[in-house]
């Protein structure tokens, strides 16, 4: 059988031509041997299966296509030469125009039928070399690799190769253990530039870091070094790479912008920040990815939204869908812990309704993590207004279930769950979700000069919470961050990931198991960092590595962790 794919007669039908022959080709070619598997599948036996059957109809391939483009680039050579000579002939008469006119339309479908011709050669390598073919291609223009893949060229040979943290071959890459020069590589958050111009140096503060639209990250910082003022930069992921964009102005020329927070929401995001370094008004901003930038490093930035004149503490955010959020705030006169819900919009920000949790008494060190979709933890210090009575009836390891109801209203739980209520001088701390219903409460404990974390249930239906066993002690001596990572467990074991600064000494993470009656097993120690840091966050990525920004001598500097590193597989489960 054999198929006719002479050129066609009107230069603009070339590009779907070849395209079109292209597809009949791999059918003639695959539909015969299809047939005959189909006909004898009862009676073919594994001797009867040709293994080189792909290897010889790719060739056949590579055969059609060096034919197709050599008889297209001879067709648009002669069309051209032929209107460029009746051109010649005809001066400046309007007719002219006319073949100029098909002259630039042929040029434009020769180049189209180009293009098509390097996809079907792309495909050809890419697809030879999948299947096992070691030759390579020319160079790597003629293959696409797999996520997480690079193209490399030794010696005139191109091939993909997994990048570091992956394993694979090259078209299929999975998450693997990170060697230890990828792992203790920290790459500069700085701006990229074409044209090889450094940005304007930054003393950054203040870190927060969020996932922002489709594989990308925000970090927003307080340049201590421009007037306190509040920068944001987009991010790009290209596998163990991150491209970022300029920085932006995000708190206004006249504003400071004191314990940045934010928060990303689909292609949104909010930021939370204080103008006064103690106590001073706070304000929330919004900002939407622009999508009329072409490179996707731009944000629009709403008007800012004035939360309350007087705060004192770091607000904490929590993204409930693409436009909705809750701010959880503490003021300087108030003695209770505030939820405002707002709404995010092209213009700004509109406040949905006021909440209030904690009782009567001062809120501090507020830190969340979402249950669900539509709800939420918040771990908050709270004590008596007279320090001196903290000793009594210490609430300063409180935690208050939210959500969100069906008919959009906030609902806080009445119950206050407390953890050692006869302790004091509880600081730091984190809350991080293992499973459904059950998160990691991970505390400093400065009366004890140990770092703690314990286990909590909560009940579905009531929302009451309750420790699962005892604390576990994480570190002995003063720390100065403790941090937490959520990481759904899903099939897998479940586990928590605590990230701790002790002082001066290098920053460390506890990865602990959970059982599967919800209690903590034994616990290792992971490096992420070769040096103490000023402040750190982490967040968990779509493919399940996790990358930490944190600050450093005035810099920001971010650092993947594998998924393996940061799993508890290889853990012994025995319950501590």
């Amino acid at each position: 059988m054999s198929v006719a794919c002479d050129p066609p007669l009107m230069a603009g039908n070339v590009f779907k031509h070849v395209a079109s022959c292209f597809q009949v080709m791999w059918l003639v070619v695959f539909a015969p041997n299809a047939g005959a598997l189909d006909a004898n599948d009862v009676r073919a036996g594994p001797q009867d299966l040709d293994v080189n059957y792909v290897a010889e109809m790719l060739d056949k391939l590579q055969v059609f296509i060096k034919k197709q483009s050599y008889v297209t680039h001879e067709h648009f050579n002669s069309e051209l030469k032929r209107l460029r000579g009746t051109m010649a002939t005809l001066g400046d008469s309007p007719d002219s125009k006319i073949l100029q006119r098909a002259v630039q339309s042929t040029e434009m479908e020769r180049m189209e039928a180009e293009a098509a011709a390097l996809e079907a050669m792309q495909y050809y390598h890419t697809v030879r070399a999948a299947s096992g073919s070691t030759g390579g291609a020319p160079s790597c223009d003629f293959l696409t690799c797999g996520h997480h893949a690079v193209c490399k060229s030794e010696q005139d040979r191109a091939f993909c190769e997994c990048v570091p943290c992956f394993s694979g071959d090259g078209f299929t890459c999975r998450p693997s253990k990170c060697l230890a020069e990828t792992v203790y590589s920290p790459q500069l958050v700085a701006p990229y530039s074409a044209s090889g111009t450094k940005p304007d140096p930054m003393m950054a503060r203040d870190l927060s870091l969020s996932l922002i639209g489709r594989n990308g990250l925000v970090v927003a910082v307080r340049d201590e070094q421009r007037g306190n003022s509040g920068f944001l930069s987009i991010g790009r992921m290209k596998s163990n790479e991150i491209l970022w964009g300029d920085w932006q102005l995000f708190s206004g020329e006249s504003h400071s912008a004191f314990d940045v927070t934010l928060v990303g929401m689909g292609e949104r995001l909010l930021i939370a920040y204080r103008d006064s370094e103690k106590t001073g008004a706070g304000y929330l901003v919004s900002g939407q990815l622009d999508s009329t930038d072409l490179t996707g490093f731009k944000v629009q930035i709403g008007q800012p939204y004035l939360l309350h004149k007087s705060l004192q503490q770091r607000v904490a955010l929590v993204a409930l869908s693409a436009s909705r959020a809750v701010c959880l705030h503490a003021t300087a006169e108030k003695k209770a812990g505030n939820a405002y819900l707002v709404q995010a919009h092209a213009g700004g920000i509109s406040l949905l309704g006021k909440y209030h949790f904690g009782g009567e008494a001062p809120i501090s060190h507020m830190a969340t993590t979402k249950l669900s979709e539509d709800s939420f933890v918040v771990a908050y210090r709270q004590q008596p207004p007279d320090s001196r009575e903290i000793g009594l009836t210490s609430k300063e390891l409180s935690a208050t279930w939210m959500g969100i109801s069906d008919d959009d209203f906030l609902i806080v739980s009445p119950h206050q769950f407390t953890l050692e209520p006869d302790r004091p001088d509880m600081h730091h701390r984190d809350v991080a979700l293992v499973s459904q219903n059950l998160f990691a409460y991970s505390y400093y404990s400065g009366s004890e000069r140990k770092t703690k974390m314990s286990l909590v249930h909560v009940d579905p239906v009531s929302h009451l919470m309750k420790a699962v066993g005892d604390p576990v002690v994480l570190s002995t001596g003063y720390n100065s961050l403790v941090g937490a990572v959520s990481l759904p467990a899903g099939p897998a074991t479940p586990s928590t990931f605590t990230y701790l600064q002790p002082a001066g000494a290098k920053s460390i993470a506890k990865v602990c198991g959970v059982s599967s009656e919800g209690r903590i097993s034994a616990c290792k120690d992971v490096s992420w960092a070769e040096a103490e840091v000023e402040t750190a966050t982490s967040i968990k990525l779509p493919d399940g590595r996790l990358l930490f920004a944190f600050q450093k001598e005035g810099t920001v500097q971010t650092r993947f962790l594998s998924a393996e590193e940061a799993s508890a597989q290889d853990i012994n489960m025995a319950v501590v």
